[in-house]
């Protein structure tokens, strides 16, 4: 994540951490965001309806789904919230750069990405940090 310019080494008064390991898998972050998301203002953002678009797409014959790999971390935080999603580790206390999932405004990845392809709807949607192609050729 350092490497990635997502995270910087930081003080911060504000942290938190559970680091997760699954079986295989190296360990990452999972910061807990709960009492933060209680004092963070709600950028609403309707999601599109799940439904809607698989109707939309059932008649195409092909159909690609690509996960935007990081795509949270494509969104850069402001300096004021850079201080608060800070979180520390064994290796130093890092501020976030980048939104971090688990936040409560995470869904501002479906609001870029509906700007991105708002223009090509008819053969791609986008949801989450999912965008789906569909076609009949």
């Amino acid at each position: 994540m350092l490497r990635l310019n997502v995270i910087e080494k930081k003080e911060s008064d504000f942290t938190s951490l559970i680091l997760v390991e699954a079986p295989g898998k190296e360990a990452r972050p999972c910061i807990d965001y709960q009492r933060l998301n209680k004092v963070t203002r709600t950028m609403f953002f309707l999601l599109s309806n799940i439904e809607e678009l698989i109707k939309k797409m059932s008649a195409s014959k092909y159909i690609s789904v690509f996960d935007l790999t990081r795509g949270y971390w494509k969104i850069p935080l402001s300096e004021n919230a850079q201080r608060y999603a800070a979180f520390v580790t064994n290796f130093g206390t890092f501020k976030t750069l980048r939104l971090p999932f688990g936040w409560k405004n995470a869904t501002s990845i479906s609001r870029l990405m509906d700007s991105v392809l708002k223009n090509y709807e008819e053969y791609a949607v986008p949801y989450l940090d999912d965008v789906a192609i569909f076609s009949q050729t």
